[in-house]
């Protein structure tokens, strides 16, 4: 219940208030006088109420509605002072013109009118308030699930629009993060060797695992630490040397 409601349920129980004091002072009979503390009555139970909900607010009024909250739980303090008050002038009343037991009558008759008003009318106010409270949960639900959904497609369009471009590092740089191969050597042997009509020695050399290197000098060592290069097809010395021959001739 809003401020203004409850200002509203004040006005109708002051004007109530007002017409019961003029029935006793017409000398009325209580049972004359029941519309207007029917209406009294009412307006205090749900002056009452309005300030239960303001103690105990839902999860959704604490987070988005703290001020009116607030305003409401004043706005019906500040009436139930004013109820009290009354409340204590009709007891008078009833305590001088009807005795002391016409105001225990009048405040079972109130106990019954509030729980009329709690099975019906506070009743479908929570329900109403509920169902409201589902819907503002919905959307803001669905508010921020968009907002969600908004963030994470730009996210990905940048992140898919992103050439990951890798740094450039030397040889050296990779050789010494093992990134890059190493070059492993073998023992290369003496296999032959044939001498051309240049004096040059055509020398083919064989490692581990078929490793085949081969060199033209004019003196070929009996073994030395080749590239390892293995499974290769034995260089053809003949040809070397025939290359080597006719260059001779032709010159």
């Amino acid at each position: 219940m809003d401020p203004v409601t409850i200002s509203i349920a004040m006005g109708i129980a002051t004007k109530s208030f007002e017409a019961i004091k003029a029935g006793f002072s017409a000398a009325r009979d209580i049972e004359q006088m029941s519309g207007d503390i029917g209406r009294w009555m009412g307006a205090v139970s749900d002056i009452d109420n309005a300030e239960k909900q303001a103690k105990n607010p839902p999860l959704f009024g604490k987070l988005f509605k703290a001020g009116s909250i607030e305003e409401a739980a004043l706005a019906a303090y500040a009436a139930k002072k004013k109820l009290e008050e009354q409340r204590y002038e009709l007891k008078m009343f009833l305590n001088l013109t009807h005795g002391p037991g016409a105001y225990e009558e009048l405040l079972a008759m109130e106990g019954q009118i509030r729980k009329e008003r709690q099975r019906t009318i506070y009743a479908q106010q929570k329900l109403r308030r509920q169902v409201g409270e589902g819907i503002a949960w919905l959307i803001v639900s669905s508010i921020v699930g968009g907002l969600a959904l908004l963030v994470a497609s730009v996210w990905s369009k940048k992140a898919s629009a992103y050439e990951y471009k890798p740094k450039q590092y030397t040889k050296q740089q990779l050789k010494n993060q093992g990134k890059a191969d190493k070059v492993k050597y073998t023992t290369c042997r003496l296999k032959k060797r044939i001498m051309s009509k240049t004096g040059q020695m055509a020398c083919i050399y064989i490692g581990n695992n078929q490793t085949y290197e081969m060199m033209i000098e004019s003196f070929c060592p009996k073994q030395y630490k080749c590239v390892y290069n293995p499974w290769q097809k034995e260089p053809n010395i003949d040809d070397v040397i025939n290359s080597l021959n006719n260059a001779v001739k032709n010159k």
